[in-house]
Formats: C-alpha cells, structure tokens, sequence
C-alpha cells in the first residue's frame, strides 16, 4: 500500500538526547498510556482479539504491538508516521494473518505522532479523555456483552471458548503499569467490534 502524507510526522530527538524517549516520566507515562489506548482501541485489532485470530495468546500479541510502537521511540532517534504505520501494518498481518486495508494503521500513527507532540508540551488532556471513553466502552461492553465476528474457518476448535477466557483474563497485563505511572486506576482495557477485516486464511 502507497502512501502520500501532507504532513509526514517526522519527529527527530534533540542533542544531546539519542532517542525520542521523553526525560520527564510524567509526560513519557502519559505518551505511553496514550500509544496503549489508541492500540486497545484499535477496533480492527480488537475484533482479532476478541475472536483469538492470533490463537489463544492474541491479547498478549495485542500488548506486544503496543510495546513494539513505545520501543520505537525508546530505540531511534527519528520516528515518522510511515514506520508506525508500517509496524502495525505488519504486526497485524504477520501475528493475526490480518490484511488492513482501511487506513486504520495511518489513523492510529498520525494520532501516536500528535499525542508524542502534545505530550513533549505537557498537555495531557488528549490522553485523559481517550482514556475517560474507554472506561465508558468497557461499562458498555460489561452491559452487554462482546460480539464475535463470524468467520470461515479452516477447522473448529473446541478449545476455542477456552482460548477466549484466557485472552479476556489476560487483556490488560501490562497496561496497568502505564496507567499507575500517568497516576490513573487500574481498569481493564475492552473496546468495541466494528472495522472490516480482510484476511487472508482461515482462523487458529
């Protein structure tokens, strides 16, 4: 997929800084809590979570993804839109078998550029209020219930009900941290099913 950007996002570290790891750790927790919101609320991945496409560790593999786009600014010292989008563009089809093909992945690296931005600058309401609507979504879904996407499968599983517990139990293994660091409660991080999903073979 060719992409043209307006605006790029190109983010360089200043010297004497190496990376684009924020040296305040309020700004850095927050920007991190940001990146992992966008990531659970990534509703396209959300629906491979939901319905195990990544097998019984897909939301381990969905924590994986968000610590992969931290890492990108803890390990380089220029970060642009085209890299985050091109990570999880990758990660979704390499460890979910899933094509995207809704820009969604631009969607989510234009948005990680602008909270990185507004977190350099202190400002942190972005990412309180993104994380006020996901506790909003998480009552919902407490309400009533996940929706699974039918799929063509290969074979059925029966493990796969099983597979699915393990999945929701483990939603929000590392996200607490973040959220304890930007000073907010732990909550466990659910979204809504909703985006069209191409893919490529049948689900694990």
């Amino acid at each position: 997929m060719e992409l043209v950007l307006e605006d790029p996002g190109y983010l360089c570290a200043v010297e004497p800084r190496k990376t684009l790891e924020l040296a305040d750790e309020k700004a850095q927790a927050n920007f991190e809590l940001g990146v992992a919101m966008l990531v659970h609320g990534w509703q396209i991945l959300t629906t491979a979570v939901d319905n195990s496409w990544g097998g019984p560790e897909s939301a381990e593999k969905r924590d994986w993804i968000t610590a992969v786009v931290i890492d990108l600014f803890k390990q380089n010292k220029e970060v642009d839109i085209i890299l985050i989008h091109e990570t999880l563009f990758n990660a979704m089809e390499d460890e979910f078998d899933v094509l995207v093909e809704d820009q969604s992945t631009v969607h989510i690296a234009t948005a990680v550029v602008q909270i990185y931005q507004e977190c350099l600058a202190g400002k942190y309401d972005r990412v309180q209020t993104m994380y006020q609507k996901y506790l909003q979504k998480q009552e919902y879904r407490k309400t009533h219930g996940i929706e699974k996407v039918e799929v063509q499968e290969d074979d059925s599983d029966d493990d796969s009900d099983e597979d699915q517990d393990e999945d929701e139990d483990m939603m929000d293994a590392d996200v607490p941290q973040l959220q304890e660091r930007a000073s907010q409660p732990r909550e466990e991080i659910i979204d809504e099913d909703g985006f069209t999903v191409v893919t490529r073979k049948g689900r694990r």
